[in-house]
């Protein structure tokens, strides 16, 4: 109905005044979500709101109710209204999917029927589905069915069998119409998709297949693709290749076919030379239930191509041999070889180019490699030749094999220096045994021709020979110089060096060695102007009166060094006067800068230095000493300018002057014992103890590593080094120009003369052997092949036959000829016995493993070689086959599988069995055992193999036997015949022949109402005898299954579980019926079904409902009781006991529920009501019906209370005591004394007053003032405690209620105090200003009081404590100041130092916060008598006299002499308390050497006999340096030390040379500041 449209008037149905309507407030309510009806409170008519859709409000229930309720107040009546709604055919049938999918078989027959979804039409009764209708269709029809509720579904019917082939697809149309008027109808399109039977078998592009394929083709190559197809779809579609039983196993294993895709590859090498053809058969299975399969044969030829690299055999091989080896020798014999035919087998081998060799062809394939050209080992030490052999084929194939020669070293090379001249330089001073420079030459050959020796060719330089001049190291050639040069005597040598190799002859060369002395800057400058009679001091006069350049002296210095080293320039070291003398650098003049005056010193000391250019540069002193000569006017006019301030001479100048003089000579006095002390010599040192490298030596003998020592007739030379094979020693006296001898010694073993050495070197040479020379021609070619046949599995040690017989040698002549058996080949099967030439079996021949092939032939290929002449023998021993090896299948076990629909008849193949016997003793038959349903029949390949099919000859039944087990048996042609066996496991495959059958036929179950939505309502359990997806079952409801009752519960289609899918209503559906097919999925399904009734079983599921119908809310706290507030109703669309429901609020209410009709609440006051203490009620009211378990429901109202004016204001405390401070701001906030009301809005709103009350004629509210609305309280006047203290007065509180209500509280004000009072000073009085002056005798005694002062303040107690402090005081220490009572005495008595007049600035402070204060100031004046004056006037300090500058100077000169001397007294006692280093020749290390006598042990040091010598040597060892420096008396000992580096040049007085030198140069600065002291003390 439209909306607005009247159903009916209630008022007048009811007997209501349509007038009173509004005021009796009449409404509606509807038990429903929504509010479809609406009543007119003005006519009481009843009228459409929103339209109304009967199947959404009551979806397919067949009658369908609104129920309402109208309820009217003052008085409260309800009325209970149903209005039916009627169902028109307003929705048209629909289907719950608009396109219907069928998988229907091709070999489905006729008749069969196929369930289809039935439609949905919202409408009930006739308007709903009626009938259906098929579009037009020669394969299909409809049949209607209708259901126990009444439903209407459709089955569809196959009137004519389906073909795939000729329409995989039939589309059709149903309609579903109701019943209505005018009707109504909906479509859906079913798709029948026609399922495939394996119904075609496969079929080849070609029955037969030619192929050409090159041998050698890489494995994995592709030879064809073979495709098959197949008409039908899906696995019956699905196609897999394979051999067939008629395909050899050798072509099996030759090329691989894959299943899957029909591609044949390369699955083994191909060689045309083993198989030229292979022949097979492929079979094409589709993967159908009852496979079908097609076949092809393929013809593969191989075409021959070059694949096979030619051979390199090196049958003789001589390395090493002489460099110096005949032209045309035979160095190797090579044989090649290819197993290619024709031009591909014709081969050519040859060597590179640039080699001095050559191959001449001596036979068939074999070379020989002869040397062409002469060889040199220095050249080249050795040839890789590489033999490289080709082929003729297209394209050619080579192969190469590298041998290396050696060739042995002959001493054909004499040494050669890289120089033919050295000139050698070294500086004069050089150590003895220094290495001068290492002339080494070079010899290419090996061993001892390369092993060179060095000596020094002897010539002779004015009576002295280069051998006692130069030493050489015969080994290596290191050249030392065997004494210390001296570039002044001696400045050049010239002489030769011969090297000489240890060949057999041995060669030798020499070079020519020029040895240049070069100058070191060894002689210091000698001064000899001026002259110097007595020591190294000049002592000269010069006028006073001489003027500025005047030449003064001139220094003249010499060096006999070279020109460069001999250079000398000059300058002042030290000088009295610097700006008075100056020196040319060049020529060595001294002259004046300047003239003399009278403060220039009488003396003047110059020191000048003289230094040569050498590096580093030399030099010598001269000091001069000028004394200044003056006439008798210029010593008058000195006289006169003496200055005045030496006039007068005080005791003080004198006493200063004796201290300085005193201190002066004790300074002089300590240096003078110092250096004495320093001067000393020290104690000779005592040699330390020779360590591991030193040597003690007496007379003659000398022993040290690289020690010379010469005297007159003969000389000792003894060196040690280390060599490659040990070291080389030279020991033995020699005459002057003779020649020496060197041995080799091994290593460690210590020094030995040169007895051993011609026996060493035989020794050596002996250890070398020559190799024997091949012969330089062979007398014979290769012989023809012999052949030979053994059987195989001969034993070892049997004879095969006698070699040398039928070659015709001579069997004493082979151990000579060194013949030998090679065999071609991994294993040594055969050898020859020497001794009879019979060839033997050495290990047992499988001829199996040796012919992996199973060919026809196998041969064992031989080389017999003897030499002496070089003669070779081709061998071939053909093994023959035994039957030594049984069948065997390549598995033991076949699995087939085998369809238990298969015809009889039917063949399977077999793997066949492998013998690798050939022939005869190779599978000749094959036997079953024994069963009812197989046989087998034998098949010949074309290589001649036997292999078995077998056959069906009795149908299959998987049901009554799954699985057959049968016994293959091949047996061989041998005699005795062997067998093999393996079983052959037939497995039957399943056939879709058995229909899925229920536990039950009917089943019945009860089922609780609201039971869990996915909770199990049964597991219904179908079997099938068939196996894998034949016995797979698929669940499904049936077409005769209501739609309603498949949207309740839900079927699982695998485990045929059946849950709750939705909610259960017993009020709704009280029975449920289905039926459920079980279907397999086989490829023609076959299936079963079985009936089921599900019974509702009914239980207390409805909650009880509550309603308010009334409730009124907010109401006055204090309305009366037994008032009506609320109308309830509860209801239950439960029946019986769950329907009887009960009605409570909560006990601890001021509330009570009163029945007022069936169903009907009401909730009344039972207890006064009170909003301040409970504003607010949340009444819940709670029903509950009677079923078990019971249910309930409850719905909370909240009822609020209306304030009423019942509560007077309250003040938190009943006194209030305020605290004010004095001199607060007026205006400023005292306090809050609030009141709180508890009741609301204006009875809340509370108005504050003051009391009026007067305190001396002053009101209240002239001192304070309230804020009426928050009860703030402020202060309207400055309040001063030393006037007001306190005031007392009451505060009203009042509401803004109806009557209002008030109360009040007293209030208490006190003022305090605050520190706003300074002190007043009161004594001293102060007439004029704040200045008190005041006297006082300046005898006054300590402790005396002086004055005191006293302050007041008008503040309170706290506030009015004063204190007293010094603020200001001219002297602390003199007068104390009591800070409590203000009394100032003296602290001390006064003494003339302090000041007559004192003043005092004391401050008076209160305790106040902050502290207030005031200050007096009191001016002291001392008052004394005449006596104590007099007595201050003598006490005037000394140090106020005047002090001259004369003494100012005095005790500069005294403190800086007497500093000197302490320094000086310190430094002589550090010095001497210094532990001298025990100087123990440094300590004794490996170069330390005592000698005695004519002896000389030292490393690389010279001595002569000389009366006295200097020697003073400096050489680098690898720990220091090597120091000798003292003059030794002829026939004592001298001691050499050995220093560490860098260190530069000491005597073996130790370090106190050198610290000496240093505190000379300390003394002479020292003195020369006491003398510019002096001049200062002058001035």
């Amino acid at each position: 109905m439209k909306e607005g449209s009247v159903v009916a008037n209630i008022a007048t149905d009811l007997s209501l005044d349509v007038k009173t309507l509004n005021q009796r407030k009449m409404r509606l309510d509807i038990i429903a979500n929504k509010k479809y009806l609406e009543v007119n409170k003005e006519t009481g008519e009843l009228y459409i709101v929103e339209k109304i859709d009967r199947e959404y409000m009551c979806l397919a229930k067949s009658s369908c109710y609104l129920k309402l309720e109208v309820i009217l107040e003052n008085p409260l009546r309800i009325f209970n209204i149903e209005v039916e709604i009627v169902d028109m055919n307003d929705n048209a049938p629909q289907f719950r999917r608009d396109a219907i999918h069928l998988d229907i078989s091709e070999a489905t027959p006729k008749g069969e029927r196929f369930s289809l979804s039935n439609a949905v039409d919202s409408d009930v009764g006739s308007n709903s589905v009626k009938t259906y209708h098929l579009s037009e269709s020669e394969h299909f029809n409809i049949e209607v069915q209708t259901g126990r509720d009444g439903s209407k579904s459709a089955e569809l019917i196959l009137t004519k069998s389906l073909d795939r082939e000729q329409q995989a697809v039939h589309n059709l149309i149903l309609t579903a119409v109701d019943g209505g008027t005018p009707a109504r109808s909906g479509t859906a399109s079913i798709i029948v998709h026609v399922s495939d039977m394996n119904d075609n078998t496969p079929t080849f592009d070609k029955t037969n297949y030619s192929i050409k394929i090159m041998e050698n083709s890489p494995i994995g190559s592709l030879v064809v693709h073979l495709n098959a197809t197949d008409l039908d779809e899906g696995s019956n579609s699905d196609i897999t290749y394979s051999y067939s039983l008629y395909t050899s196993e050798k072509t099996q294993e030759t090329f691989n076919l894959n299943p899957s895709s029909g591609e044949i590859t390369v699955k083994g090498m191909l060689n045309y030379e083993d198989f030229r053809i292979y022949d097979m058969e492929v079979i094409a299975t589709d993967k159908g239930v009852n496979s079908l399969s097609g076949q092809c044969t393929v013809n593969i030829l191989v075409e021959d191509m070059n694949d096979n690299h030619p051979e390199i055999s090196i049958k003789s091989f001589q390395s090493p041999v002489n460099e110096n080896i005949e032209l045309d020798t035979v160095i190797a014999v090579v044989s090649v070889s290819d197993k290619d035919s024709g031009d591909n087998g014709v081969v050519d081998l040859h060597i590179p180019d640039n080699m001095p060799f050559k191959l001449r062809e001596s036979s068939d394939n074999y070379y020989e490699l002869v040397v062409s050209e002469p060889l040199d080992r220095e050249r080249v030490p050795e040839y890789d030749i590489t033999f490289t052999v080709t082929d003729r084929g297209s394209p050619p194939l080579s192969d190469n094999e590298t041998m290396t020669l050696e060739l042995l070293d002959v001493n054909d090379n004499v040494p050669q220096f890289p120089q033919s001249f050295y000139t050698i330089r070294v500086e004069e001073n050089n150590a003895p045994g220094a290495l001068l420079s290492s002339p080494t030459a070079f010899d290419p050959d090996l061993h001892e021709n390369q092993y060179l020796v060095y000596f020094i060719l002897e010539r002779e330089i004015a009576n002295t020979s280069m051998s006692m001049l130069f030493s050489i190291n015969p080994e290596n050639g290191n050249l030392y110089a065997l004494k210390t040069f001296d570039y002044e005597i001696e400045k050049e040598f010239l002489f030769h060096i011969e090297a000489r190799d240890s060949g057999s002859p041995p060669l030798s060369s020499n070079v020519t060695v020029h040895i240049i002395i070069v100058d070191q800057n060894d002689n210091a400058p000698v001064i000899v102007s001026p002259w110097r009679a007595h020591g190294s001091v000049v002592e000269e006069k010069i006028p006073r009166s001489t003027d500025k350049g005047s030449l003064v002296s001139k220094v003249i210095a010499l060096d006999t060094d070279s020109v460069h080293n001999s250079r000398i320039t000059y300058q002042f070291l030290q000088v009295t006067d610097a700006t008075l003398f100056s020196l040319d650098q060049y020529n060595g003049e001294i002259r004046t800068m300047r003239m003399f005056s009278y403060r220039d010193p009488r003396h003047q000391r110059l020191v000048v230095v003289a230094k040569d250019n050498g590096q580093p540069a030399l030099s010598a002193t001269v000091t001069i000493m000028l004394s200044t000569v003056e006439t008798a006017v210029k010593a008058y006019s000195d006289m006169t300018e003496v200055p005045l301030e030496y006039d007068i001479f005080s005791d003080l100048n004198l006493y200063l002057v004796i201290g300085l003089g005193s201190v002066s000579f004790l300074l002089l006095i300590t240096i003078l014992v110092t250096i004495v002390i320093k001067c000393q010599k020290l104690k000779p040192i005592k040699a330390a103890p020779p360590c591991r490298n030193s040597v003690i030596s007496e007379g003659n003998s000398s022993i040290a590593d690289s020690t010379l020592v010469s005297n007159d007739a003969y000389w000792y030379s003894m060196f040690l080094a280390e060599t490659r094979k040990g070291k080389m020693v030279v020991r033995q006296p020699v005459p002057k120009g003779s020649r020496y001898i060197v041995s080799s010694l091994p290593r460690g073993t210590g020094l030995t003369d040169t007895s051993g050495s011609a026996a060493s070197t035989l020794q050596v040479w002996k250890r070398y052997v020559f190799v024997f020379l091949f012969l330089s021609a062979i007398m014979h070619t290769v012989s023809p092949v012999t052949h030979y046949s053994v059987p195989e599995e001969m034993e070892e040690g049997s004879v095969v036959a006698n070699l040398a017989i039928d070659l015709g040698l001579d069997v004493k002549t082979l151990n000579n000829r060194k013949m030998r058996v090679d065999l071609v080949g991994n294993k040594k099967y055969i050898d020859i016995n020497k001794d009879t030439g019979e060839l033997f079996m050495q290990e047992r021949i499988d001829r199996e493993v040796l012919c992996a092939l199973k060919t026809t032939t196998c041969f064992l290929r031989l080389d017999a070689t003897i030499e002496n002449p070089i003669r070779m023998f081709n061998i071939e021993v053909e093994i023959t086959d035994i039957n030594d090896n049984a069948p065997h299948f390549r598995r033991g076990t076949m699995h087939l599988d085998i369809s238990e629909s298969s015809p009889v008849g039917e063949r399977f193949s077999l793997n066949n069995a492998a013998d690798p016997d050939v022939g005869t003793n190779s599978v000749n038959n094959y036997h079953l055992s024994s069963s009812e349903h197989f046989s087998i029949e034998i098949q010949t390949g074309r290589d001649g193999t036997k292999f078995a099919d077998l056959i069906l000859k009795k149908a299959l039944d998987r049901e009554h036997q799954a699985v057959h087990n049968l016994i293959l048996t091949a047996v061989d042609g041998g005699v005795p015949t062997r067998t093999g066996t393996a079983s052959i496991i037939v497995r039957v495959l399943d056939v879709n022949d058995n229909a899925p059958s229920f536990d039950k036929v009917k089943y019945i179950i009860d089922v609780m109402e609201n039971s869990p939505i996915g909770s199990l309502v049964i597991q219904l359990k179908a079997t099938d005898l068939d196996e894998g997806s034949n016995s797979d079952i698929m669940y499904s409801y049936s077409l005769y299954t209501s739609e309603r009752t498949q949207q309740v519960f839900n079927l699982n289609p695998d485990n045929g579980e059946i849950r709750v899918k939705e909610m259960i209503n017993y009020e709704d559906f009280k029975l449920y019926e289905m039926e459920v097919i079980a279907s397999d999925k086989g490829p023609n399904s076959l299936t079963g079904q079985s009936k089921m009734t599900i019974q509702v079983t009914d239980m207390n599921d409805n909650h009880p409902e509550i309603s308010i119908k009334s409730f009124q809310s907010p109401i006055k706290e204090n309305i009366e009781l037994d008032t009506v507030i609320a109308v309830v109703s509860v209801s239950d669309k439960d029946s019986g006991d769950n329907g009887v429901v009960d009605l409570h609020i909560p006990d601890n209410m001021p509330f009570k529920l009163r029945e007022s009709s069936d169903n009907y609440y009401e909730l009344v006051v039972s207890e006064p009501l009170d909003r301040e203490r409970v504003p607010e009620y949340d009444i819940t009211f709670t029903v509950t019906d009677r079923g078990s378990p019971p249910l309930s429901d409850n719905e909370t109202m909240t009822l609020e209370l209306l304030d009423v004016n019942d509560n007077v204001p309250q003040f938190p405390q009943s006194f209030y005591t305020i605290r004010v401070e004095e001199n607060n701001a007026p205006g400023a906030l005292l306090s809050s004394p609030t009141a709180f009301d508890p009741d609301l809005h204006e009875n809340q709103y509370l108005v504050y007053f003051i009391l009026e009350r007067e305190i001396a004629n002053t009101s209240m509210s002239m001192l304070f003032s309230i804020n009426p609305e928050n009860g703030n309280l402020y202060a309207l006047k400055t309040f001063d405690y030393e006037i007001e203290k306190e005031f007392l007065f009451h505060i009203e509180a009042r509401d803004s209620g109806s009557p209002p209500l008030s109360s009040n509280v007293t209030v208490h004000i006190i003022i305090v105090d605050q520190n706003d009072n300074a002190p007043v000073i009161v004594s001293p009085w102060r007439a004029h200003g704040s200045v008190v002056e005041e006297k006082i005798p300046r005898s006054t005694d300590k402790g005396s009081l002086v004055s005191k002062v006293i302050a007041l303040d008008t503040d309170s107690v706290h506030n009015s404590r004063i204190t007293y402090q010094f603020l200001q005081v001219t002297d602390a220490t003199l007068f104390s100041l009591d800070q409590y009572n203000g009394e100032i005495r003296t602290m001390r008595m006064f003494s003339y130092r302090d000041p007559r007049h004192q003043r005092l600035v004391v401050v008076a402070k209160d305790n106040g916060q902050p502290a207030l204060s005031a200050t007096v100031t009191i001016k002291l004046s001392t008052v004394e008598t005449a006596v104590k004056a007099y007595s201050d006037m003598t006490e005037v300090p000394l140090e106020y006299d005047i002090f001259s500058d004369l003494n100012l100077y005095l005790v500069i000169g005294l403190g800086s002499v007497s500093f000197l001397l302490l320094i000086t007294i310190l430094v002589t006692i550090v010095i001497k308390c210094q532990t001298p280093k025990p100087n123990k020749a440094a300590p004794p290390c490996r170069n330390s050497v005592i000698s005695e006598g004519n002896s000389s042990i030292a490393d690389s040091t010279l001595v002569s006999n000389d009366a006295y010598w200097y020697s003073m040597f400096l050489a680098e060892t690898r720990k220091g340096k090597m120091v000798v420096r003292q003059p030794v008396p002829k026939g004592s000992r001298y001691i050499v030390s050995s220093l560490p580096r860098g260190t530069g040049l000491t005597d073996t007085s130790g370090s106190a040379a050198s610290t000496l030198q240093v505190w000379e140069t300390h003394l002479f600065n020292i003195c020369y500041t006491c003398f510019l002291l002096n001049i200062l003390q002058g001035h």
